[in-house]
């Protein structure tokens, strides 16, 4: 059976080890050291990744068009012949 003084010395030993790590991590990455800021930070880069993403599908689509019109032709009458056979 463990005793109380072998479990508070491993909790000390743990909590040292917790401390090393910590002390490495934030001299390599300034980021762990707040990491509600990292994680903020995170989601607007992947936010302003996606409305850069949509401003390039936004953007062929509206050239798409003047780019190829027999064939944006052709899809306009495809999908307005499956929506009126679909009924």
């Amino acid at each position: 059976m463990v005793t109380k003084s072998q479990l508070e010395a491993e909790v000390a030993e743990l909590r040292r080890q917790l401390a090393e790590q910590s002390g490495n991590s934030a001299s390599k990455d300034d980021k762990q050291a707040d990491p509600d800021k990292s994680v903020s930070d995170g989601i607007v880069e992947t936010l302003d990744e996606w409305s850069t993403q949509l401003e390039e599908v936004m953007t062929e689509l509206e050239e798409f068009p003047h780019k190829r019109p027999i064939l944006f032709a052709l899809g306009i009458f495809t999908v307005g012949y499956l929506l009126g056979r679909s009924r």
